[in-house]
């Protein structure tokens, strides 16, 4: 079953209609269709790996040196 798709108007610069007929040209497209495609490309992240994702940065920061801390926080807060 295919999409509900929504009709607009968008403006372009004259370089990017020339990009977008030549392209259309060239692969037997529509300009909707390519604008389609285009917006597909940028705005689905999904494919990204974990590897270029920069929140996996963040495993490992709370990592600590084994001391019992989180369960004795009073402790150790008292000679801070």
């Amino acid at each position: 079953m295919e999409a509900t798709k929504h009709r607009t108007q968008i403006s372009i610069e004259d370089w990017q209609y020339q990009i977008l007929l030549e392209v259309s040209r060239k692969t037997k497209k529509s300009l909707s269709s390519l604008i389609r495609d285009l917006l597909t490309e940028k705005f689905s992240k999904q494919t990204m790996s974990t590897k270029e994702d920069s929140i996996w940065g963040i495993i490992g920061i709370g990592a600590g040196d084994g001391s019992s801390v989180a369960r004795e926080h009073d402790r150790f807060l008292l000679f801070l």
